[in-house]
């Protein structure tokens, strides 16, 4: 499998704050940026620091794998920024919106996901999401197909009783690119503390 499927065909659980929102066809039809231009939405910020930070997050994975200290540096450095990019009124108010409700446990790839859902939605109807990652903050915004039902990844007791798996269309490249990277930092970090965990365990005692 080359690295490119491995990219695709990857996938993680996360914390997401989720809002959907169901498409007509035309809709639809009409993409993502031309809805938005046709609502008077305006989310230009929030669009050029999206591909901003998957170009950064790119040369920081490249630079790191080189220098590790450098690549640490440049980590510190790009959280501080993106602190001061929060405050942003735009950026407030997009996650003002998305925080309302609860986060969710959802599985995430680059090509798609599984999330829960209050009601059941059928099979093939078409969705707007937009996400928000506890983790880090960052936003992503597509349509999506659902392309069956699943097992709500929040579990059957929750509010989210009902699961759906959806596949991505329209989403930006840049956005794709930085899901992508995300996907892969918070599995590194998820390594290394289990490297940490076995190296504690394995420590002898005093």
């Amino acid at each position: 499998m080359s690295d490119k499927e491995n990219r695709r065909s990857f996938r993680i659980i996360e914390t997401i704050f989720l809002k959907h929102e169901t498409l007509t066809e035309e809709e639809f039809a009409e993409g993502l940026e031309r809805r938005k231009l046709r609502m008077g939405i305006d989310d230009g910020a929030p669009s050029r620091l999206a591909d901003l930070e998957a170009r950064l997050s790119e040369a920081m994975y490249m630079l790191g794998a080189e220098h590790e200290k450098v690549g640490r540096c440049l980590v510190i450095l790009n959280d501080k920024i993106n602190l001061a990019i929060e405050q942003l009124p735009s950026l407030r108010r997009t996650r003002t919106a998305l925080t309302q409700d609860p986060p969710q446990s959802c599985e995430i790839g680059a090509d798609g996901m599984s999330f829960g859902v209050e009601k059941p939605i059928a099979v093939g109807s078409k969705l707007h999401l937009r996400m928000l990652f506890e983790t880090d903050n960052r936003f992503i915004e597509t349509f999506c197909t659902v392309v069956r039902e699943a097992e709500s990844p929040s579990g059957s007791e929750s509010p989210l009783p009902n699961g759906v798996a959806v596949e991505f269309h329209a989403m930006q490249p840049a956005m794709r690119e930085t899901l992508i990277q995300h996907m892969f930092n918070r599995e590194s970090e998820t390594l290394r503390m289990r490297r940490l965990q076995i190296e504690q365990e394995q420590q002898p005692g005093d």
